[in-house]
């Protein structure tokens, strides 16, 4: 179903460039603006320059800078087609783990064919931003993530058999003790196997829905100005990182939620409502308290939904679970089992909305909901800040976001974060309108 091709990356120059660290950065809309001027003090050649420019014509900039960085022998671009093997180490809640993944072409196809599926909502302003991007500079910069299921791990496994005593192509650490291995793989069998291997697999977009709108949009653009196109155009495909979702080291990290902007319910009213719909566990609010609340959340959800919640002058937390399936089945009938069933879907429908008196528009303002994925940061913000409610959520597994995929419906937003984000500036992907992609079967349209 996905059709994936081998590309000439553009990489910095290690002869210009001795320290990969300086120069790359974390996807462009998760960069604060202190993180931001970390960054441009770090390289004038950091990639942040042309994934979140702020100068006064920061689009024209973009262009001029990656035309000038190319001229300068600061970017340089492979001789030949390949895919990019990464290999992330990192620790997630004092466990080692290891996420491999790689970088390749894939073709663009309308969500229509159900081929690549999203499963995140997309906002007008971010896509033209990431269009007007891609029409200032002609390429991708940073990749988008995309899951594809393969239990046997062949891919993987095969990939990194073959690259067995290969030395890295380049190597890079991160902040948070987090390091990233990139290979370059050309050889024609293990170009095959991938493209062979690909080619069944329906594909979700785990992060970066608003670039590949954006590039979908690219090509439709490039096709009208190039009526007599073939398909094997480069504006036809778009820079993918591909992980397997059966992997174990694939990290989701759950997202909890501050909330305020609702009318003021009294404390007995409130708790009224909230067991009409859910069983209630509370836990004092007290170091220890705290402690307790978190590690039944984190165990207890991995055999059932719950959700945390802490209300401001409540002197308790309280671990929610919901009562009955078919509360959530007759609150909101128009959604399918698998979307009705996530945490986030209860905390959003029943308890904001329903409960709370939050429409879907004041959800979305980020005045009345603001997110973080560190749990102990947001219950300690509802204490000192003003915020009425704030709400503790176990991640969504994988398999959960793929149903929900599949059947063609979007989460809340704000509902996944992968962990680790991919690095920008590793790879680009130049797209030249000069070249052909190189593919064993003619594309379809």
């Amino acid at each position: 179903m996905v059709q994936i091709a081998p590309f000439r990356g553009v990489l910095y120059n290690p002869a210009k460039i001795r320290d990969l660290s300086k120069v790359i950065a974390p996807p462009y809309d998760v960069i604060t603006p202190e993180e931001r001027e970390k960054l441009l003090h770090r390289s004038p050649y950091n990639v942040v320059r042309l994934i979140l420019n702020q100068d006064a014509d920061p689009y024209a900039s973009v262009g001029r800078l990656f035309a000038g960085w190319q001229a300068e022998g600061i970017f340089v671009r492979d001789e030949e087609p390949a895919i990019y093997f990464l290999w992330h180490r990192f620790s997630y809640r004092g466990e080692e783990r290891e996420r491999p993944g790689f970088l390749a072409l894939s073709r663009i196809e309308d969500f229509s064919s159900g081929a690549i599926r999203p499963h995140e909502r997309t906002f007008d302003g971010p896509k033209a931003d990431r269009l007007r991007v891609m029409l200032a500079c002609h390429a991708n910069l940073s990749p988008i993530f995309g899951l594809y299921s393969q239990p046997n791990a062949v891919l993987n496994r095969t990939l990194a058999e073959h690259l067995q005593g290969v030395a890295p192509l380049a190597q890079v650490a991160e902040e948070g003790a987090r390091t990233c291995s990139l290979w370059r793989v050309t050889d024609p069998d293990m170009l095959d196997l991938v493209e062979r291997e690909m080619s069944e697999q329906p594909l979700l977009i785990a992060d970066g829905h608003h670039r590949y709108e954006a590039a979908l949009r690219y090509r439709d653009l490039q096709r009208q100005e190039n009526p007599g196109w073939s398909g094997r155009e480069p504006f036809n495909y778009v820079m993918m990182y591909f992980a397997n979702m059966n992997d174990s080291g694939l990290v989701i990290l759950p997202t909890h939620r501050l909330v305020r902007g609702f009318k003021a319910i009294p404390f007995l009213k409130l708790e009224e409502e909230l067991q009409r719909y859910f069983y209630i566990e509370p836990y004092p609010k007290t170091p220890e308290g705290q402690r307790w609340f978190l590690r039944a959340l984190r165990s207890g959800g991995k055999k059932r939904h719950l959700i945390g919640a802490s209300f401001k002058r409540d002197p308790r937390y309280l671990i929610l679970r919901l009562k009955n399936k078919r509360i959530m089945q007759r609150l909101v009938k128009d959604l399918s089992g698998s979307l009705r069933e996530l945490d986030v879907t209860a905390l959003h429908q029943l308890i904001l909305e329903h409960i709370l008196g939050l429409t879907p528009q004041e959800q979305a303002r980020e005045e009345n909901v603001s997110y973080s994925h560190d749990e102990e940061k947001v219950l300690g913000a509802l204490e000192k800040e003003d915020y009425q409610a704030a709400f503790i959520l176990n991640p969504p597994q994988p398999d959960e976001i793929m149903s929900v995929a599949a059947g063609g419906e979007k989460m809340p937003q704000k509902s996944t974060y992968f962990y680790p984000k991919l690095i920008s500036g590793l790879v680009i992907n130049k797209i030249d309108p000069d070249e052909e992609i190189l593919v064993r079967a003619a594309p379809g349209t």
